[in-house]
């Protein structure tokens, strides 16, 4: 299927947000926060959360600034 991925379409293989974060290699990363379609997604929901055809995923990561 294609996703949007940080505003990028990207072809996706699997079903739910934590097969996403493990093809994408961010598996280990720690902090991160993940919308769906301009929604939050708990990441206690991540491991259920289907994916959709055409869904806007945006992956936040947090950085330092001053």
């Amino acid at each position: 299927m294609q996703i949007w991925l940080n505003q990028r379409e990207t072809p996706f293989v699997g079903e739910n947000l934590n097969e996403l974060i493990d093809q994408l290699g961010a598996g280990a990363k720690r902090g991160i926060a993940i919308a769906v379609n301009d929604e939050v997604v708990p990441k206690e929901e991540w491991p259920r959360f289907q994916l959709a055809e055409g869904d806007q995923v945006l992956i936040i990561e947090p950085t330092q600034g001053g």
